[in-house]
């Protein structure tokens, strides 16, 4: 399954537990459990290592290439990769091999990188490790495998071109990050027609993809949990060691504009009933994951999805779950607002720019210190989920800088209030909005 850029720009109203407030005190873990160690081989390949007694081992492995972007090839390469022919396996000894040892997995696509996940039982680290280097750097791309996935990705396109919600969001994406941005730039077409290129002529298209991004030293592996990095050295050097020295261009993602005009679509959803909509608001603050004000705006985007319940739900009953969020990356840093309600979408538009208004001109010490403790224990609780270790890990890869850092607990009301006048718009000023209205 694809899990891309795209996609996770199109679903943020997925709640305020897949914010950008990730756990607080990862780095603080990993420090306590032994630390971040790093294994570079001679031909550039990377492996990073969070040991820990947990049980079991979480790993992603990241390819970036400048090759890699949303023209077809990376999205079918990405479907091959865990069910055809790679180094000396068939495609059915590979498929055996993934689920005997991948308890949990997939695989993403986004401009300019191929990620594969795995999440499986310490014993089963040597095969694993074997698995991901043959399918990343060795696929075969065999014919009945690439015929076959061509025709599953082609269903996982139409089921986005076919779905009217989906249209209607892509919009909203454009308005928002540029029509051009790589993460909103629309390739649909492209991707179908890659699609339908007779198997043949694609297997080839797709050796010479994989021939192009096969880049040990743009690679990184990075695994948490039981596992022994002197093990992981030598298996490393085993497996993605064969292959030479090289390197290439990693795609430059170009910096989002800060949202300074407002833009108001409004779409029939096909997925909601009468009387039900969808209010989507974001704009781009300009503050990108590495900025020292980071910190404070996921604060307030916290503070704010807490007064939008507070108000939307506890007193008005407008709806049912208001939320907000700060999702900040290496080239933007979008807060969105989602509100699912019966009301009318434009009279929930303004009273949503009441709460901001009330937030400029005042913030509750009190409640900010609440939602800090509220966010300290989330962050806590999951500190020591393998699968965070590794996220923060590709987090500081990809981006630079990690969502897991933010020192959200150490910010003041005083630099809430600041960043909610700086960074706030005012109604119909500086922001996208989408009603999806139910039919």
């Amino acid at each position: 399954m694809q899990i891309n850029r795209r996609d996770a720009v199109k679903a943020f109203l997925s709640g305020v537990a897949a914010s950008s407030l990730a756990p607080i005190g990862t780095a603080q873990a990993a420090a306590i459990l032994g630390g971040d160690r790093t294994i570079t081989l001679d031909n550039g390949f990377r492996a990073h290592c969070v040991p820990n007694t947990s049980g079991y081992v979480a790993a992603t492995l990241v390819l970036r290439s400048k090759e890699i972007s949303n023209n077809g090839l990376a999205h079918i390469c990405e479907h091959t990769s865990c069910s055809g022919a790679a180094g000396a396996m068939s495609a059915a000894e590979v498929a055996a091999l993934y689920k005997a040892c991948v308890q949990e997995g997939n695989a993403s696509t986004e401009a300019g990188a191929l990620q594969w996940h795995a999440s499986f039982l310490p014993q089963h680290l040597p095969d694993v490790m074997g698995l991901f280097a043959a399918i990343s750097l060795d696929q075969k791309f065999d014919l009945d495998t690439v015929k076959a996935q061509a025709r599953v990705v082609l269903e996982e396109l139409y089921l986005d071109k076919y779905t009217p919600d989906k249209i209607a969001q892509l919009k909203f994406d454009r308005a928002l990050l540029g029509e051009f941005h790589p993460y909103a730039k629309d390739t649909m077409e492209e991707e179908i027609a890659r699609c339908k290129v007779p198997p043949a002529e694609l297997a080839a298209q797709l050796r010479d993809f994989a021939a192009a991004v096969r880049l040990p030293a743009n690679m990184d592996l990075f695994l948490a949990g039981a596992i022994e990095p002197g093990a992981v050295a030598k298996l490393a050097q085993e497996h993605f060691g064969k292959c030479p020295f090289a390197e290439g261009p990693r795609l430059e993602i170009s910096q989002v504009a800060v949202t300074c005009a407002y833009k108001s679509l409004n779409e029939a959803s096909h997925e909601l009933e009468r009387p039900m909509t969808d209010l989507r608001i974001a704009w781009n603050t300009g503050v990108c994951v590495g900025s020292a004000e980071a910190r404070v705006l996921s604060a307030m985007s916290e503070y704010l999805s807490t007064a939008l319940f507070d108000e939307l739900r506890e007193k008005d009953g407008d709806t049912y779950t208001p939320e907000a969020s700060y999702e900040p990356d290496a080239c933007s840093g979008v807060v969105k607002i989602g509100v699912s309600s019966s009301k009318d979408p434009e009279r929930t538009e303004k009273k949503v720019f009441d709460i901001i208004d009330k937030m400029k001109s005042g913030i509750d010490g009190t409640e900010l210190s609440r939602l800090r403790d509220r966010i300290a224990l989330k962050r806590r609780k999951e500190a020591y989920e393998n699968e965070t270790q590794v996220e923060c890990m590709v987090e500081r890869s990809l981006q630079g800088a990690s969502c897991h850092d933010l020192a959200v607990e150490t910010v003041t009301p005083e630099e809430v209030l600041a960043a909610a006048r700086k960074y706030m718009p005012s109604y119909q000023q500086g922001y996208v909005r989408l009603a999806l209205k139910g039919q």
